[in-house]
């Protein structure tokens, strides 16, 4: 670790080199790229006040944007160098959700470099669109128990449409109360399930899949030939239970930043 670094931050130093090792660990990324997120991590949380630990904690998808907007002001960069930076600072706020240094996964907060705006965050679902939506459901049938279930998962834990799609039956730790998720690159990671989410998809294990042992991957198509729902299909179910419901449509995207305000429900 360059001692400059140390003359800087001395209360980011633990902080920098638990997310090397992360990079070189979890992310498999080589030596040089792992320093390289480094160092553009060191003038994104020079912005924070100290102690870093504290800043981090009280960190809110707000803050977030408007730490971004003086970083970028201050950095004056290209547009294909802001599209790099961008990508370490979701990957430092991956690490300090993944590492118990926030509450939430801020992640998603940071927007792709294309479709940056200051101050912009995507306006998040309403709580009472979701009730909406939930409530319009019909819980009898198969196709009610896998959607909200789908839904849940979204709003309760902020997946990604390509993570729904991914889940397989043995992800689920039923004893444990934990969720396994396949992230880019096959990296798993174990999260907290919770209670709702949780007893949603045992309805729809047990109630909503018609018997389809055979098939390890937890949702399913509803007519033949079945087959296991991919991450366009997640987006184009949620789309048709927002036409159902009468509301506006939305996409899986705009329900993680729901997830990311804390704007949803008590799952």
């Amino acid at each position: 670790m360059p001692k400059y670094r140390v003359r800087r931050r001395v209360d980011a130093q633990q902080i920098l080199e638990e997310f090397e090792d992360w990079l070189l660990r979890e992310r498999s990324v080589r030596e040089n790229t792992a320093e390289q997120y480094v160092d553009r991590v060191v003038s994104f949380i020079g912005l924070l006040p100290a102690p870093l630990e504290e800043s981090l904690q009280a960190l809110t998808p707000t803050t977030v944007t408007e730490w971004l907007d003086k970083a970028i002001q201050n950095a004056q960069c290209k547009r294909s160098t802001l599209r790099k930076q961008l990508v370490m600072w979701r990957s430092f706020l991956q690490f300090c959700h993944r590492s118990g240094r926030t509450s939430q996964d801020l992640s998603g907060v940071v927007p792709n470099a294309a479709n940056w705006r200051l101050s912009s965050i995507p306006d998040p679902v309403p709580a009472n669109t979701i009730e909406t939506l939930l409530a319009s459901l019909d819980l009898k049938a198969p196709k009610g128990l896998r959607d909200r279930a789908i839904i849940l998962l979204l709003t309760g834990l902020g997946l990604r449409s390509c993570e729904i799609a991914a889940l397989r039956l043995g992800d689920i730790g039923w004893r444990t109360g934990s969720l396994r998720v396949r992230g880019k690159g096959d990296r798993l990671d174990e999260m907290p399930l919770p209670e709702e989410v949780g007893r949603a998809l045992e309805e729809y294990v047990l109630h909503g899949r018609c018997g389809r042992a055979e098939e390890d991957r937890v949702f399913l198509t509803m007519f033949e030939p079945v087959r296991p729902v991919s991450p366009n299909g997640i987006s184009k179910i949620l789309r048709m239970c927002c036409a159902r419901a009468g509301i506006t449509e939305f996409g899986a995207h705009r329900l993680r930043h729901t997830f990311a305000t804390g704007n949803r429900l008590g799952v």
